[in-house]
């Protein structure tokens, strides 16, 4: 062999190597250690998207607490309204007075479905009603089948005499 041929096998030799070391990633390993972060346009693309993420998200859940309690109220109204029409009209045991005339949950009750009178002298007084809180605009909640508009009411009544559940929606006063 001639020192032409041995010079030309060192090179192949030297550019195989390098080629090897480029494929494992030993020049992206040298180039990690001298990172130190990263960098401004990574960091404002990482902005942009959480800002957009929030401003999709954000709207959905800040009527999350309102929507729960008129809920809330909604299925307290329909439960004492149907305790006081079932007692009304089996003209039995009337469930007692209610202690406040605004439940803890903010449901308003007019009048109490025991109205004074004994299971032997059925309630011929002013009907039972229940009022929830004004809806706030996409509450989604239904006041019996009719959807609640921003700012209504659910108003449930129980007629006194006959024990007949009514529901309606009403413009908040």
């Amino acid at each position: 062999m001639n020192h032409q041929t041995i010079s030309n096998q060192a090179n192949n030799k030297s550019a195989n190597n390098l080629a090897r070391h480029q494929r494992f990633g030993a020049s992206s390993l040298a180039r990690m250690r001298h990172s130190k972060g990263f960098t401004l346009v990574e960091l404002m693309v990482v902005i942009v998207i959480v800002g957009i993420l929030s401003a999709v998200a954000l709207p959905r859940f800040l009527g999350v607490k309102d929507k729960a309690k008129l809920n809330t109220q909604l299925g307290e109204a329909a439960g004492l309204a149907k305790e006081c029409s079932a007692a009304i009209i089996a003209e039995g045991t009337y469930p007692a007075d209610y202690a406040a005339a605004i439940t803890n949950t903010g449901l308003t009750i007019t009048g109490d479905c025991n109205g004074g009178t004994t299971a032997s002298a059925p309630a011929t007084g002013s009907d039972i009603i229940y009022t929830t809180t004004p809806a706030s605009a996409n509450s989604g909640a239904k006041c019996g089948s009719n959807p609640l508009a921003d700012g209504e009411q659910c108003k449930v009544t129980v007629t006194a005499g006959s024990g007949d559940i009514a529901y309606a929606p009403i413009a908040a006063p």
